[in-house]
């Protein structure tokens, strides 16, 4: 957000600079100008700052502490649980039930660990820079051995499942505890870019239906971290053997 605004003030200056000059100007030739050796440019600064100071403000703002480090090392990772735990979270509590759903998050969508100690807005902007939002989809079983063939093979988090593998190959793969049938539809939580077909997934464009809940997955985990403050509860990094692959 700090980047949009930044770029924001530079095209609103570089507009205003233009507009002055143009009209002395005979012919172009190309220089180089420092945006802070124009004066008018104090008066920009001064009408922006105090915004500039209220995001950075929000940005700092603490949300709960983590026990120790959140990261993507491994198969399985702390991180990846912890944002699938999040998105559920999220879901239940929107819909005001316990939606039982496969959730799916890839692993190239974190883009930060989670360092140990206080957790503010502003890591949590670092861990999902995008505003992808949570999308729920009906998909088939067929769709879903796709999908967790992939997750195999990219190491993408998830929850909802257990999946055991060797050399790339399925050994056992169960959702809510049961083996899945090619036949039956199966609720599958996740980002609406992964929907659109984002990182090769293809369970989009053959959903039997999706719904949009208008809901950013960073907020979602956002509120989760101050849920877990106000519960009383920390972070607490974890895997559960959900990942299994061995060669």
């Amino acid at each position: 957000m700090l980047r949009k605004l930044n770029i924001i003030i530079v095209l609103f200056t570089l507009n205003f600079i233009s507009c002055k000059t143009q009209k002395c100007i005979d012919k172009t030739e190309a220089k180089h100008f420092k945006l802070k050796d124009e004066k008018t440019s104090l008066h920009y600064d001064s009408l922006i700052n105090p915004f500039k100071q209220v995001l950075a403000t929000k940005m700092e703002q603490e949300l709960v502490e983590c026990e120790s480090s959140l990261t993507k090392d491994g198969d399985e990772t702390t991180l990846g649980n912890f944002v699938c735990d999040a998105i559920k979270w999220a879901v239940d509590s929107i819909k005001g039930k316990t939606l039982k759903g496969f959730i799916l998050m890839n692993r190239g969508g974190l883009r930060a660990n989670i360092n140990k100690g206080v957790v503010n807005v502003n890591a949590i902007f670092e861990l999902m820079p995008f505003d992808n939002e949570i999308e729920i989809l009906e998909i088939s079983g067929t769709e879903l051995l796709e999908i967790i063939n992939i997750i195999i093979d990219k190491k993408h988090a998830f929850l909802g499942g257990i999946i055991h593998a060797k050399n790339n190959i399925i050994i056992e793969a169960k959702v809510n505890g049961e083996i899945i049938v090619k036949e039956k539809k199966y609720t599958l939580i996740t980002s609406d870019y992964l929907a659109l077909g984002g990182d090769n997934f293809s369970f989009g464009k053959k959903a039997f239906s999706s719904e949009k809940i208008n809901f950013k997955i960073r907020d979602a985990i956002i509120n989760y971290c101050m849920h877990l403050n106000y519960t009383g509860k920390k972070i607490i990094p974890f895997t559960d053997g959900r990942l299994e692959i061995s060669k």
